[in-house]
């Protein structure tokens, strides 16, 4: 059963022409062809143009030599006599070699650009580049210009006379120059996006990256000349680093627990070794050609980068170089012993090296400062080219919106060539952009600003640890219209579009150099200003020691800042970190440090707490008392602070009294109502007997 898109198996080595048995190998003729094409650019532009020219050309030589050089015309009406054959064929001609001639001259601007404008200005490289990558739109704008002024230049009595393929041809050629011209606007537009964004982004962070892998391989090329590969010292780090078959091999004859399993697979493992010796043989041969170290596999330079590519390999590294430099009995790496090793003909990239290093400039570097250190750099490496794939999709995008633009533009430059009223066509032209403008209104404006926000302002980059809205994100992937963040708290994926983070404010973490953490302490109302100064010394004492420092700045800030309610005084305490807090475990483990300092040191002042600092409860001056009593004595006391509590009530419970109490509470209940019965009984008889008096009362008598 065949599988489509699967090619079987061939039974011989080499390649053969299918139904033939022909191997497929190149003969005289096509090695020829291959070494004339991959000499220069001129000659395999020769190999183009020449070809087509000499067929061009024999109607410029038959037409001469017949005698029919200006007797064959071409769309004669009337009077009016056409143009004749010859200056068709003369036009054709002159504009298949100016399309080669413009190339070879677009290919030669950049470096004339530099020629001479580079000893004007040292910044010019950039418009150098963007010349270079528009080679090929330059050819077309300047093939476009000399196609139509040659053409007016053959053909201006037929155009004058009115003939109307004439008239024609040269309004088409008119549009294409200027769409070309547009079209070169757009492409030199979007490659000066994108040059100043690499350089403003890319630029200086791929230059270090270089710059501090070179500088590994220098260290592990020393690494490899004190200790050889896989010698009993640092076997298990190169097994790491070099990835290879050995390790898995090597692991699992190490569960075997058969004896001598572990021989067979020495032997492969041995093999690959002498697999890679002779690769290197090769490699050298190529380094020694190109210069260049891509070619060996085993070269210091190779196997950086290919260590640097997983965080296991990165600390397996670290770890040989940093173990094959210190001295034995140090538990540090100082530049002298970089420069001892390197030897004194590189005792700058020694400097350099230990410089690159040593990113808190304490003079020395601890094991887990050289891990941390050659881990970022391979994250650092892996951000930028994710970062530059990204920014390039963006720019793909955006390059396919404004040529969708360019279009439009060109189908207007088209009808206004051949179309006369070109007022009538901008006016019906702007009155369909205009009725289009409130259908795309929003999406116009979230582009618009999408590309501001990314290509100007450029807030960040892949990689990058931000802040925004009190929420700390890593930003795993930049879009034209959106951006992916993963959030540090809950490790969860968002999508924001840029048009809405174009009006937040963004903090930026990684961008930031050596950040400072500020926390407030708060301590009894009686502490006093000496505590405070023992505390700030004894904690400069701590920031300043040689464990720290390669952590914390010298400077530490202290004071305070409020009383509050004459309650309790609050302490602002400040320290500078040495690094930004990218990395956010680092950054927890620094300050859980200090914290744990800080604690021994305010119980060692001592300063205490809100509310401390009086005699505890038993002590000389503040003593404690106690009374004993009866249990029966106790019980009779509730029982009366209970009564004494619930006949406080608005509506007593009752649920501590007795039954006699019960019938006695009842018994004054209802005496107290019929007391006051009576008195509303008296009072009634009162207010009628003055009524019935008013009414038996005669006017007349008064």
């Amino acid at each position: 059963h065949r599988h489509a898109g699967r090619r079987r198996k061939m039974d011989d080595e080499s390649l053969k022409r299918r139904q033939t048995g022909d191997e497929v190998s190149l003969n005289a003729m096509g090695r020829l062809y291959a070494k004339i094409v991959g000499f220069s650019v001129i000659t395999r532009y020769m190999v183009y143009v020449v070809p087509v020219g000499i067929l061009l050309a024999v109607p410029l030589i038959v037409l001469p030599l017949t005698g029919h050089k200006n007797d064959i015309y071409l769309g004669s009406h009337g009077k009016a006599v056409g143009p004749p054959l010859f200056k068709l064929f003369l036009w054709i001609q002159i504009s298949w070699l100016s399309l080669w001639g413009v190339k070879v001259a677009a290919w030669f601007l950049p470096h004339a650009f530099m020629f001479f404008c580079g000893i004007v200005s040292a910044g010019t490289r950039k418009y150098a580049t963007v010349l270079s990558n528009l080679t090929i739109v330059i050819s077309i704008f300047f093939w476009g210009l000399a196609s139509w002024l040659t053409f007016k230049s053959l053909f201006a009595q037929a155009y004058s006379d009115d003939i109307s393929w004439v008239v024609n041809l040269e309004r088409v050629l008119g549009a294409c120059f200027v769409s070309s011209a547009v079209l070169l606007g757009e492409k030199a537009i979007v490659q000066l996006i994108g040059v100043s964004y690499h350089q403003r982004s890319f630029d200086n962070r791929i230059k270090d990256s270089k710059r501090e892998i070179h500088l590994l391989g220098l260290l592990y090329d020393a690494s490899r000349t004190l200790f050889p590969m896989y010698c009993h010292e640092f076997a298990e780090e190169d097994y790491i680093i070099e990835d290879s078959i050995e390790m898995m091999l090597r692991r699992k004859a190490g569960k075997s627990a058969v004896p001598g399993a572990g021989a067979p697979m020495r032997i492969i493992g041995d093999v690959g070794r002498f697999g890679g010796k002779v690769t290197s043989v090769f490699g050298n041969l190529a380094s020694e050609i190109t210069g260049k170290h891509v070619f060996n596999p085993n070269s210091a330079h190779s196997i950086v980068i290919e260590a640097l590519e997983k965080k296991r390999s990165s600390e397996a590294l670290a770890r040989r170089l940093w173990m094959s430099f210190v001295i034995e009995g140090r538990d540090a790496l100082f530049p002298d012993d970089v420069e001892e090793v390197l030897g004194p003909a590189y005792k700058a990239e020694a400097e350099e090296a230990f410089e690159a290093i040593d990113t808190d400039a304490n003079g020395d570097i601890s094991l887990e400062e050289m891990v941390r250190k050659v881990v970022e750099m391979g994250k650092e490496r892996k951000a930028i080219a994710e970062g530059m794939k990204d920014i390039g999709q963006a720019l793909t995008a955006f390059d396919k919106v404004l040529l969708f633009i360019v279009l439009l533009i060109s189908v207007f430059i088209f009808l206004s060539f051949f179309n006369s009223s070109l007022l009538t066509t901008i006016a019906t032209a702007g009155t369909a952009l205009l009725s289009l403008s409130f259908v795309f209104a929003v999406t116009t404006q979230e582009f618009l600003g999408s590309c501001i926000f990314l290509f100007v302002k450029h807030p960040y980059d892949v990689g990058d640890r931000i802040e925004i809205s009190g929420t700390q994100m890593l930003v795993d992937r930049i879009s034209l219209l959106y951006t992916v963040f993963t959030r540090t708290d809950k490790m969860q994926v968002s999508q924001v579009p840029n048009i809405v983070l174009n009006n937040l404010w963004i903090e930026n973490i990684t961008r930031s150099k050596a950040m400072s953490e500020t926390f407030a302490v708060d301590v009894s109302f009686d502490t006093s200003f000496e505590d405070i100064e023992l505390l700030r010394a004894e904690m400069e004492k701590f920031v300043r020691s040689p464990e720290n420092s390669r952590d914390f700045q010298p400077d530490f800030g202290i004071g305070i800042g409020g009383v509050n309610n004459l309650d309790k005084l609050t302490l602002k305490i400040s320290i500078k970190h040495k690094s930004n807090w990218h990395n956010d475990r680092v950054r927890a483990t620094r300050r859980s440090k200090f914290m744990c300092a800080l604690a021994v040191a305010l119980k060692k002042v001592p300063i205490l707490a809100p509310g401390g600092g009086g005699e505890p409860l038993g002590g000389p001056t503040n003593p404690s008392y106690s009374v004993a009593v009866t249990d029966q004595w106790a019980i009779e006391s509730r029982d009366k602070a209970a009564k004494a509590t619930d006949a406080s009530r608005m509506v007593p419970s009752n649920a501590h009294q007795s039954p006699e109490e019960i019938l006695q509470s009842e018994k004054n209940a209802v005496a107290a109502l019929n007391t006051n019965r009576s008195l509303v009984l008296e009072t009634s008889g009162m207010w009628d007997a003055d009524a019935r008096s008013i009414a038996s009362r005669d006017p007349s008598d008064e």
